[in-house]
């Protein structure tokens, strides 16, 4: 049951898309906005294939301000976001949640540099995400994350890195106390570039983590199930044309856990991610990730993929392909796709103590078609619909469809 912090990715992926532009362009760097949309789903609790499905729609209303101030060769940048989210039939899921991103870029005259950030973001868990019991209440998904590195530049081509970082994932509902995280890595590393078009690397990383409640052995007593992991990383950036960009990353990686043995992992990990343009109008971003649950869901949100995070599996296998079509100066269209497959080991904890683990898989397709439109230079109004599908070979989790329909408009004063 590996858990990351998808969920806190989630609102602030989709705020820096919205605004990041906007806010460098312009000799102002703070902005105020506001934003409303409404969505309709047909399935909400992500019921399984054959039982009876719940509609609803909600409204969401959000208030946004940020700042992106630089200042000599440093950089300050905030992003905020407070939604409130009402639903029509089903009011014991209205929530208030947000998203915040702060960090700072910096550098000396010399040959240091480096950043500090941090992310917090507070949603509704979307029901079916992950292996956690089917709920009709209430249950927020608050997911952290604190990282600071530096590199040292050697010479004009070579540098070492260093970085740190913390992550934390806490639920509101008891019933998911389980899937909660905390974790800490520690990651050296060297890079070179080869030349203009080819540069390499190598870093190893050890992490701790726990999750505080993994095995309930008795009706409430719990036992934390403590881990590590060791990475061996290679990685490599190629810039083959001025149209495309390839980075990649392939890790030996070994996870050993003291309680539930059954998640130990020990061999290869990595990730691929390819950006072409291949003209002016239009752009391709393609990514590869094959990891374990945690680490894969953090870079599913780092490359764009939204939701929360819905992933507690051993590994991981991840596809993502998103389309960008310029139509106009105004319009934009995109459309997304996304297959997960996941390996699930999962332990349901007995009065006596005594653990039983089980082990099955799932694959999960989502397709997503958006279009946005500019009227004004601070405004916005967009809309999208998708398909979301799962099926399931085991009783860790179960077959269902879903879809969803959202419109929203968003104005900000800069």
């Amino acid at each position: 049951m590996k858990k990351t912090l998808q969920s806190l990715r989630f609102g602030i992926a989709a705020l820096s898309t919205m605004t990041a532009g906007g806010v460098m362009a312009q000799e102002n760097p703070y902005y105020l906005g506001a934003a409303f949309g409404v969505t309709h789903e047909s399935n909400l609790f992500r019921v399984a294939t054959g039982q009876p499905e719940t509609s609803d729609s909600y409204t969401t209303t959000s208030l946004l301000a940020g700042v992106n101030q630089p200042f000599g060769r440093q950089r300050f940048y905030a992003d905020a976001a407070m939604r409130h989210n009402r639903y029509r039939d089903n009011d014991q899921l209205n929530n208030t949640g947000h998203a915040v991103s702060v960090g700072l870029d910096w550098e000396t005259i010399e040959r240091l540099s480096g950043k500090i950030n941090y992310l917090r973001n507070r949603a509704l868990a979307r029901a079916g995400a992950d292996q956690g019991p089917a709920l009709t209440t209430k249950n927020e998904e608050t997911g952290q994350e604190f990282g600071a590195s530096v590199r040292y530049g050697l010479a004009s081509l070579l540098s070492l890195e260093a970085a740190l970082k913390h992550r934390q994932l806490d639920y509101s509902a008891v019933e998911f106390n389980s899937l909660e995280l905390k974790e800490d890595s520690l990651e050296l590393g060297v890079q070179h570039t080869l030349s203009g078009l080819l540069t390499l690397g190598g870093s190893v990383r050890y992490s701790q983590g726990k999750y505080p409640f993994s095995v309930q052995s008795a009706p409430g007593v719990f036992q934390a199930d403590d881990f590590d992991r060791k990475d061996l990383n290679l990685t490599a950036k190629w810039v083959p044309t001025g149209l495309s960009t390839v980075r990649g990353r392939l890790s030996y990686t070994k996870e050993s856990h003291q309680v539930v043995g059954s998640r130990d992992v020990s061999g290869v990990t990595g990730a691929l991610s390819w950006d072409y343009k291949p003209t002016a109008k239009l752009a391709f971003t393609t990514d590869l990730i094959r990891d374990t649950g945690a680490e894969a869901a953090f870079a599913s949100a780092t490359a764009g993929g939204g939701g929360q995070i819905g992933n507690s599996s051993q590994l991981s296998s991840i596809v993502q392909l998103r389309a960008l079509y310029e139509a106009t100066a105004k319009i934009q269209v995109e459309a997304n796709a996304r297959y997960v497959e996941r390996d699930l080991v999962t332990t349901f904890g007995l009065n006596t103590g005594a653990s039983s683990v089980n082990e099955g898989s799932d694959r999960y397709g989502q397709l997503r078609l958006g279009v946005s439109y500019a009227p004004v230079r601070n405004g916005l109004v967009a809309c999208s619909v998708s398909h979301e599908k799962r099926g399931s070979s085991s009783a860790l989790s179960y077959s269902y469809q879903a879809n969803v329909a959202n419109c929203y408009v968003q104005f900000k004063l800069q």
